[in-house]
């Protein structure tokens, strides 16, 4: 996915609720691939919970489900992408799936995996974006990549090392996505939080004059 500098400076759009709040609905098919993509992640390492392998792999197919739904998701992913980028659609590059799939991810705390920002062709219109999960403290080429872009909303997983895309770690990148999305979550709790009757007089008197 090209481009994604030219939206660095977009909000991060946070789904509705977390993975591990939802009981969301997969089709048998999605469940059983749910249960393999749980299966590789736990067998990444002798430390790796499974409960915590298996709570990953059904967030990160929840939320390509739901993500697709909402981003109104067409086929081929090129055309999508001119969707978004002529503002047809609001959301829908390659790297605001992974964004958003990182999000939801986070929003986990697993303790005995890792989660990575990984890009290839970086630069280029041949640009794409993906999250990989690791082992705990393992590098990002030990683990396997969460694609939501590439099969439009409809989850692909791989091992980053037999991956055709030349994948490399974007450290810096994934700080960014993550405080974006930490300031999106401060600016949706102030909103709800209660305004205090001193707060409420000072407003309305400001207002009358």
């Amino acid at each position: 996915m090209p481009l994604r500098s030219l939206f660095a400076i977009v909000s991060l759009a946070v789904v509705a609720s977390f993975c591990g709040e939802l009981p969301a609905e997969l089709s048998p098919h999605d469940t059983l691939r749910a249960h393999v993509l749980g299966d590789r992640i736990a067998a990444l390492g002798p430390k790796v919970r499974p409960d915590e392998a298996g709570r990953v792999a059904e967030c990160a197919y929840t939320t390509a489900q739901r993500l697709r739904r909402k981003n109104g998701t067409v086929w081929p992913p090129s055309l999508n992408n001119i969707l978004v980028n002529t503002g047809i659609r609001k959301r829908g590059l390659c790297f605001q799936w992974a964004e958003d799939l990182l999000a939801q991810l986070d929003a986990l705390k697993v303790t005995t995996l890792d989660l990575h920002w990984a890009e290839a062709y970086a630069g280029t219109w041949r640009e794409h974006n993906v999250v990989v999960v690791t082992a705990k403290g393992r590098p990002y080429r030990d683990g396997i990549l969460l694609d939501c872009w590439r099969h439009c909303g409809h989850l692909f997983w791989s091992a980053v090392a037999t991956d055709d895309y030349p994948w490399m770690e974007d450290t810096k990148y994934a700080g960014i996505a993550r405080s974006k999305f930490e300031a999106k979550r401060k600016s949706r709790f102030a909103e709800k939080q209660p305004v205090s009757g001193n707060e409420k007089g000072s407003t309305i008197t400001a207002s009358t004059h």
